[in-house]
């Protein structure tokens, strides 16, 4: 071992990560950092100062969608987005499991690492419903909550072609094998207003997980049983009794989750505003990162 990494754990770590999650990654992984979680390599993006705010992403980003938004928050807030296991940067052990149930227990010792007992937390997607299991799980835990184009209905996430198509054996394998970068953009275009912000170099970020193990990860996801009716009961339980205010903010173009989600949580949440901003899609971290961190530190001033 290098003794650089033996008088300096930090790099010791992000060395052995690096190892297992492979090299590159550009300049936004370079200014993250990594934890060892449950013995899994878990990056994280942690800048700012200030009371603790948790960023949790969908599928398939990672913590890349919120490099927008978090630049005019950090002055006020320690902003901790990290990478769900699989997702991103992070570890993508073969033969775990990536459903909501262990990614809200990694989240949990990250934050047990950090120091961390309580936290504001802004969800999107899937990173949503790990949110609402955390909230299940620990109440306490959960000082505020900014839900994003999700749902906490069951069957808004049953997928349908092509992502049905990875539960099919050596099908899925197949459709891996064969997707490209373009096919991705031409994925993301649906879910953006103005896919010119969808550049190349956006692109070779969002890109740059699926040629290191992320395909895997989906393959995972789309068989695993990763929520059931009692789930999505047990965390719309948690919503409809959380104390705390709420905040819902949605791109009003989203396809899929559309306006009547936002509705769904409006009326399960008993102290949450609803904002919508008309002109942004499912990825409002793309279209309208500045109107987002703008409703999100307003929320959290009041």
């Amino acid at each position: 071992m290098h003794s650089a990494y033996r008088d300096n754990p930090r790099l010791e770590l992000r060395a052995r990560c690096v190892a297992r999650t492979g090299a590159g990654g550009g300049a936004f992984r370079a200014s993250g950092r990594y934890l060892s979680v449950e013995g899994r390599c878990i990056f994280l993006f942690d800048h700012g100062a200030g009371p603790p705010l948790l960023f949790l992403h969908g599928i398939p980003t990672f913590s890349y969608v919120w490099r927008n938004v978090l630049p005019p928050l950090a002055p006020r807030w320690r902003c901790l987005a990290p990478d769900l296991l699989g997702f991103g940067y992070s570890e993508k052990p073969g033969g775990a499991r990536f459903g909501v149930a262990r990614q809200a227990e990694i989240v949990t010792g990250l934050l047990d690492e950090l120091g961390i007992d309580r936290a504001a937390v802004v969800a999107h997607d899937f990173g949503a419903l790990v949110a609402a299991e955390l909230l299940a799980r620990q109440p306490a835990r959960v000082a505020s909550l900014v839900l994003t184009n999700t749902s906490l209905r069951r069957q808004q996430w049953r997928s349908g072609p092509p992502l049905s198509l990875l539960r099919l054996p050596l099908l899925g394998e197949l459709a891996m094998t064969l997707a490209r970068r373009w096919m991705l953009k031409l994925a993301m275009r649906i879910y953006v207003s103005d896919d010119a912000r969808l550049t190349p170099e956006v692109m070779a970020h969002y890109w740059w997980p699926f040629q290191h193990g992320f395909k895997r990860t989906l393959l995972a996801l789309s068989r695993q049983r990763w929520a059931g009716e009692d789930d999505f009961a047990r965390w719309r339980t948690a919503l409809a009794g959380m104390a705390a205010p709420a905040l819902i903010v949605w791109g009003g173009r989203d396809p899929t989750f559309t306006l009547d989600e936002a509705d769904d949580l409006a009326a399960l949440l008993p102290h949450a505003r609803l904002e919508v901003l008309p002109g942004a899609n499912h990825f409002l971290q793309e279209d309208a990162p500045a109107a987002l961190a703008a409703l999100v530190a307003a929320h959290l001033a009041t």
